[in-house]
């Protein structure tokens, strides 16, 4: 798409100085009456886990996870995990994620999989240059995934044109964020084939309110230790993979 098109408004908020890992729409005038975190795979020796199951091993509960749900969620010296273990994708949703999570917005979506969306990367990805941004169809959005160059993520901004949902995957997460009305939040929770929980949103969980600045330090926070200034590193693949942590002072 032009760099000129201005993505039905939200182009200036996408470029906001503050929203250079990503836009979380807290402000009142988007409209939504509700939000829920759609958590990306965590997988053990091939098989799919879940986030609460490998929490509650090491004797902990993601309720309790004061910040945003970053790959500190699952600290290896806080949450030690048995065999080989392949973490949740940052700053992305996996693909499997990705393909269910677009089956649920479809049924809350004016046209169904045949939705158009726009789907915006986040200023990081390019940064000093206008977000990249293309318009497709809800039910391209795997196509679209599997086609992405390595070194590219997947779009961290979409929503339909109507703007009746939004959703946010803040290049510094482990989840992603979907914003929209009481019925399509309920279904996500609730899903068997997703593990989608409530949880603070970046704002509230990194200055314990919504409606100011709109994102930082996703990532970043870590308790008792500030900001921790750390690029996850990419595989083979393209997807970016956790940074190992600093020792423990």
């Amino acid at each position: 798409m032009s760099d000129e098109d201005q993505l039905d408004g939200m182009r200036p908020l996408l470029e906001a100085a503050d929203a250079m890992l990503g836009y979380e729409p807290n402000a009142p005038e988007h409209g939504f009456a509700d939000r829920c975190w759609v958590l990306h795979t965590l997988r053990a020796d091939g098989r799919r886990g879940r986030w609460a199951e490998a929490l509650a091993g090491a004797g902990r509960q993601l309720a309790d996870w004061p910040f945003t749900l970053s790959y500190l969620v699952f600290d290896r010296e806080r949450v030690p995990l048995a065999g080989e273990v392949e973490y949740p994708q940052i700053g992305e949703p996996d693909r499997d994620c990705l393909a269910r999570l677009a089956e649920v917005l479809a049924r809350h979506s004016a046209d169904g999989p045949g939705t158009v969306c726009c789907f915006a990367s986040a200023a990081i990805e390019d940064a000093g240059e206008a977000v990249a941004a293309h318009r497709g169809r809800l039910d391209e959005a795997t196509a679209h995934y599997d086609a992405l160059p390595a070194g590219r993520q997947f779009p961290a901004h979409w929503w339909p044109t109507d703007r009746s949902w939004f959703v946010l995957a803040n290049w510094d997460l482990s989840a992603t964020e979907v914003l929209g009305p009481p019925a399509l939040i309920a279904e996500l929770l609730v899903d068997a084939e997703l593990e989608a929980v409530r949880h603070r949103g970046i704002e509230e969980a990194a200055y314990g309110r919504r409606g100011g600045r709109s994102d930082r330090t996703a990532g970043g926070l870590l308790a008792g230790r500030g900001r921790l200034q750390l690029a996850p590193r990419r595989a083979a693949s393209g997807r970016r993979v956790r940074p190992r942590l600093p020792p423990r002072p």
